[in-house]
Formats: structure tokens, sequence, C-alpha cells
């Protein structure tokens, strides 16, 4: 047979092949997709149902724990609530209904029980939430009666045996795409090597009647192209040989030059590595020491210029019994109590937007409204101190200290001192002003200046004292805080509190960044 009769058989015999293969996998496509959406299908219903047997839980949850509170003295339920729970009702009807469109036959008799059943329970639902608060008998009845066994029927019976079934039925449909899957592979395959078997038919005979130079250059090109180093093996003394002489020389100057090139870039690399590590450590600790504007301009410019402040609120505060404590303790322990509460620290003032500035033996300090200016700075620093003596409390039980806080708001310098372990930092009267408020306060309680009680008065309830600072010896104005004013927490089921919320979004145009534990609250309510 003549060479071109040869490629025009093969070309034939491949085109033949490829349209067999084509077929093949059409029709293998065409059953997988009906397999699986016969699974999706399946597991929609599973969803469906699972979704049906949640939203039961939910509402049956929610009625049981009415259930159990007593009944003579809880208020009625209101209407946005009653109709909460009614929408929440009819999307589990309407799921079942959903899923009643999507079952088959044997499918739909369980479904229409289930319907029905839930009916029912849906019915004695509405009847409990009518008579509660207005007649307990009644709404007691309505749940030990009819409630409590209709969803118990429904959860534990009904709504399993149709996840049963439909489980079962998820399992037959992954069963039979599987089955079409392991046909169509072994199909694939057994075409594949029967394509195979007459393609390496006729290449053999092409390759060994003319291409045998051509195969032996594409596969030394191959290896070039992929980084390899590629030697020809033709030793004829034709072109084809003197080709493959300067090929294997270029192959080789190329494959030197890769490996060259290689061992450079890879040191770049390590270099680079190196360099970003570096500097995202020393950018890590400078974020850590300083406030992130400050760092940022520090980082840009090299130096942080020092800016007046005319609002910001200093918060101090001094352990009470720590003197004492010291000649009783290790140092170890010491240092391992201080480092629990000021961490309990950083981390109250880091959701209240107060920036700590620094630590000085048990006394701790912090300031809000600095450097970027924050309106709400007062009412913040208080719910902070609020936090502070919480965590304080938690302690106690280690050991028997407590903790005076002071709070100051006025005008400061801010800016950053030093070289070398460097701190941002603020000065001014008003610092040494929270100082002495501080201390001139008592153990547990929040000491406020005049100024910051004129800022804070609208959310908190306080009561005025007059003291007299033993360094300066003149008398000062202080308030101690009682509490959060009556009216903002009258509602503790939500917290925060929406009437606090309300008041603090109408007074700084934005929401709470935190709010103090509910025992907190309930605890300044019952001083009150």
């Amino acid at each position: 047979m003549r060479l071109k009769s040869l490629i025009q058989f093969s070309l034939f015999m491949i085109l033949s092949l490829f349209a067999l293969n084509f077929a093949l996998n059409f029709w293998n496509g065409h059953q997988k997709s009906q397999a699986t959406d016969q699974l999706q299908h399946e597991t929609k219903l599973l969803a469906v149902t699972t979704s049906i047997k949640q939203g039961i839980v939910d509402i049956q949850k929610q009625v049981t724990r009415l259930g159990q509170l007593p009944q003579d003295s809880v208020p009625a339920l209101s209407a946005q609530e009653k109709d909460r729970v009614e929408a929440q009702a009819a999307r589990v009807a309407g799921d079942i209904t959903r899923l009643k469109s999507m079952a088959d036959e044997a499918l739909l008799k369980k479904v229409t029980a289930m319907q029905a059943r839930y009916m029912e329970l849906s019915a004695s639902w509405h009847l409990f939430y009518n008579h509660f608060g207005n007649d307990s008998a009644k709404a007691m009845t309505e749940f030990v009666l009819h409630a409590e066994p209709y969803s118990q029927q429904l959860i534990f019976q009904d709504l399993p045996a149709l996840e049963a079934y439909e489980s079962d039925m998820i399992e037959q449909a992954q069963q039979q795409l599987k089955a079409v899957e392991w046909w169509s592979e072994r199909a694939a395959v057994i075409f594949f090597v029967l394509s195979l078997l007459v393609v390496l038919s006729f290449a053999i005979r092409v390759y060994r009647r003319v291409v045998d130079g051509m195969l032996a250059f594409s596969s030394g090109v191959a290896t070039v192209l992929e980084g390899g180093e590629a030697r020809i093996g033709l030793q004829t003394k034709d072109e084809l040989g003197e080709i493959a002489a300067a090929f294997n020389t270029i192959s080789t100057d190329l494959h030197n030059s890769r490996k060259q090139c290689g061992v450079l870039e890879q040191d770049l690399v390590q270099r680079n590595e190196e360099v970003e590590a570096q500097r995202n450590e020393s950018q890590a600790l400078l974020r850590n020491i300083l406030p992130a504007t400050v760092a940022e301009e520090f980082r840009s410019k090299g130096a942080v210029q020092p800016k007046y402040l005319e609002d910001v609120t200093i918060l101090f505060t001094d352990f009470v019994g720590f003197s004492s404590s010291t000649e009783k303790l290790a140092a170890e322990d010491l240092v391992h109590m201080l480092h629990d509460y000021f961490s309990a620290f950083d981390e109250i003032c880091a959701r209240y937007g107060m920036e700590k500035l620094k630590t000085i033996g048990d006394s701790y300090m912090c300031a809000g409204g600095l450097p970027e200016r924050n309106p709400s700075h007062p009412v913040d620093a208080v719910m902070a101190a609020m936090e502070i003596i919480e965590a304080v409390n938690e302690r106690s039980n280690r050991n028997n200290w407590s903790i005076r806080i002071g709070i100051h708001t006025g005008h400061v310098i801010a800016g950053m001192v030093g070289t070398q372990k460097f701190a941002y930092d603020i000065w001014g009267e008003s610092v040494n002003y929270a100082s002495r408020v501080e201390s001139s306060g008592e153990p547990n309680r929040i000491a406020l200046s005049a100024q910051t009680h004129g800022r804070i008065k609208d959310f908190f309830e306080c009561e005025k004292r007059v003291k007299t600072h033993n360094k300066v010896s003149h008398k000062m104005e202080l308030y101690f805080v009682k509490g959060f004013t009556s009216s903002l927490v009258e509602d503790t089921k939500q917290m925060p509190p929406e009437a606090f919320v309300r008041r603090y979004r109408g007074y700084f145009q934005k929401e709470p960044p935190s709010f103090p534990p509910l025992r907190t609250v309930l605890a300044g309510k019952a001083e009150k």
C-alpha cells in the first residue's frame, strides 16, 4: 500500500472511531443526566422534609418554653409575637404543600396524612397562643392534650418515617447513578483501548517507513520545551544527522542556562520572602504599640506631629489592696494576676473604642476620643468602666482586690515621645485631674468629674459627692455612677435595650459599639 493511501485509510479509521466514541459519550451523558436528575429530586424531597421538621421543632420549643412559665403572672402575647408564630406555621404549611407537589404516588399518602396531623397541630398552637396570658387553664389544656401529643407524633414518628423513605429513595438513585457511571467508564475504556490499538498499528507502520527521524526530533523538542535536556541519537551522515548534532549542542547550552536562572530565581524568592516577613513583623509590632492612624503616620513620615485635642475622656483605674498583696504573693503569681486583669481590660477597651495608653504598676490608663474624634466617648468610657468592674468582681474569688475608677473629660496634648521604646501618650491638666478623680473615688465604683457627668447624665443615674483631695487640699465635685437611667433599661429581654439604642443612635448617629452584660444592668437596677 502506498504511503498516501496508508495515511488516508488511517485517517478514515480514526474518524470512524471518533464518531463511535462521540455517540457512546452522548448516550452515556443522557443516562447520567437522568440518574442525576432523579437523585437531585430525591435530595430536594429530603431537604424539604428536614425543613418541615426543623420548623415544627422550633415552634414547639417556643410553645414548650411558654408552657413552662407560671401562667398566672405572665402577660398575654402581643399581636406582633402572635403574627410571627403564625408566619412560622404558615411557612411550614407551605413546605408541606411543596412536598406534596413533588411527591410520587407512594409518598403522597404519607405526606397527606402528615399534613392532616400538622393542620391539627397548627390549630392547637393557634388556640394556645390566643389563650396564653388570658386564660391559663385553656392554654395549658390545649398544650397538654393536643399541642404536645401532635408534635411528638409528627417529630418522632411521621417525619422520621418520611425521612427514612426518602433516604431509601436517595440510596436507590445513588446506586442507579453508580451503575450508569460504572458502565460508562468501562465502555469508554474499551473504546479507548480499541482506538489506541488501531492507531498504534497504523502509526507503527508509518513510523517504520518514514518518520523515524521526525519522531526523534519531536520528542527532543518536547523535552526541551518542558525544561529538560534532550539528546537526539541520529548518527546518519545526512542533513538530519547535522541538524541533530546542532540541536544537541543548543539543548545542552539552554539546559545549563535554565539551571543557573533557576538557582538565581530561587535565591531571589527567598530574599523577597525574608524582606516581606520582616516588614510584616515590624508593621504588626508598630500597630500593637501605636493607634492605627498614628502608626501609619509614623510609618510614612518617620515622625508623629503632636496634636491638641479639645475633647477627650480619660479613664484611670487603681487596685485597692494591691500593696498588701505584693507582700504576700510570689512575684511570678503577682505578674500573672496583673496580666490576667489587664488583658481583660484591653479586650474591653478595644470593644468600646478606648485607646489603651499605658500601665503604671497596678494603675491602668486609657482614653476615648483619640486619635480620631468620636462624640460618644464619654458614654462609651462609662460602659467600659462597668465591664472593668464586672471583670474584677468575676476574679474576686482568687484574691481580695477591688478597683477604683476615675473618669474625666477635657482637653489634652497627644503625641509620641522618645526614639527608643517610644510610646503614644497624652499630657495636660486634664490628665492630672482624671488621676485625682480616681484617687478620690471608692472601691468598685465609677467616679466622674462634673465635666464628664454633664456629657453622660442623659444615659446614667449618678449621685453627687463633694470630696477634698489630699494632695491639692481643695474640694472636688464628684459624681458616682449608680447605673443606667431606668427608662433606658426597663426592657432587658433585648440586649442592648431598644430604648438605650434609640437614644444612643439619636445622640451620636451610630450604633453602640458594645453593651455591659445583663447581670451588670440588673445589679445596677437592684442597687437603685
